[in-house]
């Protein structure tokens, strides 16, 4: 007997900050990416069933080379999702195809306009199947809020935290250091680079009161992650609006997007 689908529900808020007039953050929810127009966006749905693609995208390189490489990057994950519920495939041996048609399209995008620099980070989730597939492209992030406690899923791909990671900086100095945003993996980088992929994570199960959190750096930089673990652990909220506000209370100093997801 075929497992029934679960069910999920979603929520998303975006924010250009208190000082970027400029929103080069996207999103992508199955079908929905951000409106272009629009540098505010709450979404909220109630009840959607596997399969089910979120993702964030967080552009660098201003209103040509960041904003359109997150669009750019977030209409084919459309493409992608459309793509993995048709086939049924197993997302982990077709996330490549999404980088690399990312990456290209993003070169040629920069290339046409003349612009010398731009690109997108992103960290995705595929639910299918009963369980959820993780990848991640720079510095946006995933976590999991389980049982009372927050857990990073997601690992930076920066300068920083190579230095960390080769016993260089302490974890307090990856933290705190400028290079915390030099990114070492991203979309629209070179393709002979050894660091071009994405990175796939353990595949995980939800239990019910679980939440997991997507976002981009806007989030983490203005919140710690207790603030976000005491706005995650009250039940029934409108969780992404919360965070906003508080990363808008601590400073809102870059743009910001985050999606919550759980078990219906």
């Amino acid at each position: 007997m075929s497992q029934e689908p679960k069910q999920y529900k979603v929520l998303i808020s975006t924010d250009p900050g208190k000082v970027r007039a400029l929103n080069e953050d996207n999103f992508v929810l199955n079908k929905t990416v951000r409106r272009a127009e629009s540098p505010f966006q709450h979404v909220r749905a109630r009840s959607l069933r596997e399969p089910l693609l979120c993702g964030v995208f967080d552009g660098m390189g201003g209103e040509k080379g960041g904003r359109e490489a997150s669009e750019i990057a977030a209409r084919i994950a459309v493409e992608y999702y459309l793509f993995l519920s048709k086939s049924r495939v197993d997302p982990s041996g077709s996330i490549g195809d999404f980088v690399s048609n990312c990456n290209s399209q993003i070169k040629g995008y920069l290339t046409k306009h003349r612009l010398n620099r731009g690109g997108s980070t992103f960290a995705m989730a595929y639910f299918h199947d009963g369980a959820v597939n993780l990848f991640s492209m720079g510095d946006s992030r995933i976590y999991l809020f389980r049982r009372g406690s927050l857990m990073r899923i997601s690992r930076d791909h920066t300068l920083a935290q190579k230095k960390f990671e080769a016993r260089l900086f302490t974890l307090e100095e990856s933290e705190t250091s400028p290079e915390r945003h030099m990114l070492t993996r991203f979309l629209g980088m070179d393709e002979d680079s050894d660091e071009f992929c994405a990175e796939a994570y353990r595949t995980l199960v939800l239990e019910p009161g679980d939440k997991l959190l997507i976002c981009s750096d806007g989030l983490y930089d203005m919140c710690t992650e207790r603030e976000i673990a005491d706005i995650l652990a009250v039940p029934d909220q409108p969780y992404t609006i919360q965070l906003i506000n508080r990363a808008l209370a601590n400073g809102g100093e870059d743009n910001v997007t985050c999606m919550v997801i759980e078990l219906v």
